[in-house]
């Protein structure tokens, strides 16, 4: 259930950019996973294709990495990096 609020938060932030640019789509999703998180990136591909379905984020080509450095300050953290945007 947490992924789901995590990937629901990065699709709005994703959606909220495409409207602010006049972007009718977005071509590609850059997302990094910190070294502590729980979340695994086949858990996260699974509901951001599900969240975004719909969304200007819908079909985007989805890049997700894990960092491996557990002194990061964002190692508990999923972070957007990143967004492709394919402008109206």
């Amino acid at each position: 259930m947490h992924e789901a609020r995590v990937v629901r938060m990065i699709v709005e932030r994703i959606d909220d950019l495409a409207k602010a640019e006049h972007a009718d789509h977005i071509d590609s999703v850059r997302i990094e996973i910190g070294a502590l998180s729980h979340i695994t990136p086949e858990s996260l591909s699974g509901h951001f294709e599900l969240l975004a379905a719909h969304c200007p984020a819908d079909g985007a080509r989805l890049d997700i990495t894990r960092s491996t450095d557990q002194h990061d300050p964002d190692a508990h953290d999923v972070r957007l990096v990143s967004v492709t945007l394919n402008e109206a």
